[in-house]
């Protein structure tokens, strides 16, 4: 099954994926009974003056002209009260889809807070360790090393932050030039070779006899796509475990697949997995790290570029984001 995306996506994922469903709903309670209450009230008091019009009538004129009377109040009563079990059912999917996005917030201000946290800690650690001590000059460039990673690290989720605020309110303005896509992910290989690409086996292929690839895109824009669906897949893989990357031209196209053999993701979930904050699973029992930005921001820069993304299973496990992009 497969899911091609070219429209920003307003799915709201299923209320009993969230962790705080329950304290959120505790919170929200009182507004929900007071207009259930007031809805009920509403209804009874139609029924009593319906009632109470109908004797009157009934006093009054009798017959014929009663039943004409009454089928004219029950057909005005009955629109009345399908306008408003529609607004109910509109202020009711209103909050539920607060709730939802109230959740998907503070799972992200827990995990931003652990990502954050950190490489903080990580390199304050490593430069302690060279202050403090007397050590040889190999030592300290190792220990440098790791600290120059770590702040990699936390300039990437940064960056990822501001990317995702400028998406969101439409300022992220593409500055397209003619690129090498094949030189540019190799770049991106080498670069964190080391770091979340380390006990990962990634190959990159592209046809023979093809150097380049060239694509008029946005530079800063095309590292963060396919340094954010590398990271993915590194996520979601077991160490030691290969990651494809493959580069083919498809008619006025250039296709990117990335490809892992990790755990895959549920037919049910291929859409929500682009909404900005959205993971899959419990944030109390979640392993993996991350801030649910990283395929919000790869899908929408992709469309940014006129392009297409499509998610599909990988044989015989994982998962493959197949990337379109126009031609120059």
């Amino acid at each position: 099954m497969t899911c091609w995306v070219y429209k920003d996506l307003n799915i709201i994922p299923h209320l009993k994926n969230f962790p705080y469903f329950h304290p959120m709903l505790n919170t929200i309670k009182k507004p929900i009974i007071i207009f259930t209450a007031l809805l009920s009230y509403i209804v009874l008091q139609s029924i009593w003056w319906l009632r109470n019009t109908w004797n009157l009538y009934q006093e009054i004129y009798g017959g014929e002209v009663l039943k004409r009377k009454f089928y004219m109040l029950i057909g005005e009563g009955v629109v009345f009260l399908i306008i408003l079990g529609l607004g109910f059912f509109v202020i009711y999917r209103a909050i539920k889809k607060e709730m939802a996005l109230s959740s998907q917030q503070k799972n992200f201000l827990m995990a931003i807070t652990h990502e954050l946290k950190t490489p903080i800690a990580s390199i304050k650690l490593l430069l302690q360790t060279i202050s403090s001590r007397k050590l040889e000059q190999q030592q300290i460039q190792d220990l440098s090393k790791k600290a120059i990673d770590d702040a990699d690290r936390l300039n990437q989720l940064v960056e990822n932050i501001l990317i995702a605020t400028k998406i969101d309110e439409r300022l992220y303005l593409l500055n397209k030039e003619e690129i090498s896509l094949k030189e540019l992910i190799e770049n991106i290989i080498e670069k964190n070779k080391n770091g979340f690409l380390k006990s990962m086996d990634v190959i990159l292929r592209y046809p023979e006899g093809t150097n380049a690839l060239y694509i008029n895109a946005d530079v800063s824009g095309m590292i963060s796509i396919v340094t954010n669906l590398l990271e993915n897949a590194s996520k979601y893989s077991e160490v030691g475990s290969e990651i494809k990357i493959d580069l083919a031209e498809e008619n006025n196209s250039i296709v990117l697949s990335v490809s892992d053999a990790g755990e895959g993701i549920p037919d049910e979930e291929k859409e929500n997995i682009f909404m900005k904050f959205y993971r899959i699973g419990n944030e109390n029992t979640r392993k993996k790290k991350g801030t649910g930005l990283g395929l919000f921001i790869v899908k929408n820069l992709v469309l940014l570029h006129n392009g297409a993304i499509e998610v599909k299973n990988n044989s015989p496990k994982g998962t493959i984001f197949a990337l379109q992009f126009p031609k120059n």
